[in-house]
Order: structure tokens, then sequence, then C-alpha cells
């Protein structure tokens, strides 16, 4: 690393073109960061982190009698909730991602869409009323879809670049989770034949319940810092 007064001149002394265009000199210099330190937005994310951890873990000491279903109805709820909450992040992320704007947009319709999904096994099942699932989720995922195809430069180039955002394995490790592992652990087969005669009906249930659970935890936190990471994004 040379001290400033040999980078000047270095600088001066290369040659420049006749037609005046000006040579440029990129020397290593520490990057600058967008933001101040900000200890209120470090404790909240911890808080953030701590009170999901906290989250999945309530519903098993809650009764999961017929007459009260508590357990299987906090389960649904909170999947529904921390869905929500990585719609918002999303959404809330939006105005300060610049030109990865719109990607912020498609992922927070499709967390909406997963939302309506999950919101409608708590109100179908537990409420015993009727939930349009199928007409909102279509809704809003037929809104993300216009919106990644109307920017799909942009959204191209997110997703070519998705390792390098921080949030993408852990939504990862959810679809990996919700798509392989809740097949094979949700089954009344994989039990039944585990377990032999001590099988009970409810076993697959339940665990397929905090499967999911742990899932929408694992996307919340991916979104969380996928929408710090977007946030910090200039406009180019």
């Amino acid at each position: 690393m040379l001290c400033p007064t040999a980078q000047i001149a270095i600088a001066a002394a290369l040659p420049r073109h006749a037609e005046g265009d000006k040579t440029h000199v990129m020397f290593d210099a520490p990057p600058k960061p967008q933001r101040n330190p900000s200890f209120s937005r470090t404790l909240l994310r911890i808080l953030l982190i701590s009170a999901g951890s906290v989250a999945i873990l309530l519903p098993a000491w809650l009764p999961n009698r017929p007459s009260a279903p508590l357990e299987r109805g906090t389960v649904e709820l909170l999947q529904a909730f921390l869905l929500a909450a990585s719609a918002v992040m999303m959404f809330g992320a939006s105005p300060h991602a610049g030109v990865y704007r719109p990607v912020c947009r498609v992922l927070g319709l499709g967390l909406m869409a997963a939302f309506a999904g999950e919101i409608e096994d708590f109100v179908s099942g537990m409420l015993h009323l009727r939930f349009p699932e199928a007409w909102i989720a279509g809704a809003f995922a037929l809104a993300a879809i216009f919106t990644a195809f109307r920017h799909r430069r942009v959204v191209a180039h997110f997703i070519a670049t998705l390792g390098q955002h921080a949030g993408a394995g852990l939504i990862a490790a959810a679809l990996l989770i919700i798509y392989v592992f809740n097949r094979v652990m949700g089954s009344s087969a994989f039990w039944k034949a585990s377990l032999g005669e001590a099988y009970s009906p409810n076993i697959p249930r339940i665990c397929k319940g905090y499967l999911e659970l742990l899932a929408c935890y694992l996307i919340f936190i991916g979104a969380l810092g996928l929408s710090l990471t977007l946030a910090r994004r200039r406009q180019s």
C-alpha cells in the first residue's frame, strides 16, 4: 500500500492522451459504509431472531385436547404470522433497495401468497370458516409473476447472484424442509415402519406441523437477511 504522496506522484507521471482524456487511477481504499453503525438496529435484529426462536417452541407447552386444540391452532397461526412478517420486511426494504425494488416487491408478493395458503389452514381448520385461499393466493402469485416479467432483467441478475445475498441459504433450507423432509417425516408410512405398534395417528401430523413451523422461521430469518442486503444496494 503506497502512501498518499507516492500515489499522487505516480498519477502525475502517467501520460495523457492527445485528445485531453484524463487517465483514471484506482487505488485500494477501504469501502465506506452506506450507513453509520446503529446499536438500536443491531439490537432490534437480535430481538427479532430471539423472538422467533422462542415462538417456534411455544406451542409445545400448550394443551392440544379435541375440545381445545391450542397447540395445533398456535402452530398454524405462527406459521402465517412468520410469513406475513417476512412479507412486511420485504415491502419495507423496497423503498431503499434502489434498482432492486422490483425484486423486493416480487419476494413480498410471493410471501403474501404463501401467507394466504397458511392462514387458510387456521381459518378453516380452527375457526371452521370458509376462506378463498385459491383466489387470494392466485392473485398475489399473478402479481408477482407480472412484476417479475416486467422487470425481468433485474430479477434475472438477482437470481444469478443469489448466492451472494445473505439469507438465501436459509430460504433454500426452508424449501428443502417443506418439499423433501416434510414429505418423509410427515408421512404415516414412515412412522408406522419406525414405531410399529407404538404408532399414533397424531405423530405424523405433529411432525409435519412443526417442520413447517421451522421452515417458516427459516424463511423469516432469510427474509430478514435479504431485506438488509437489498436495502443497502445503491441505485445505479
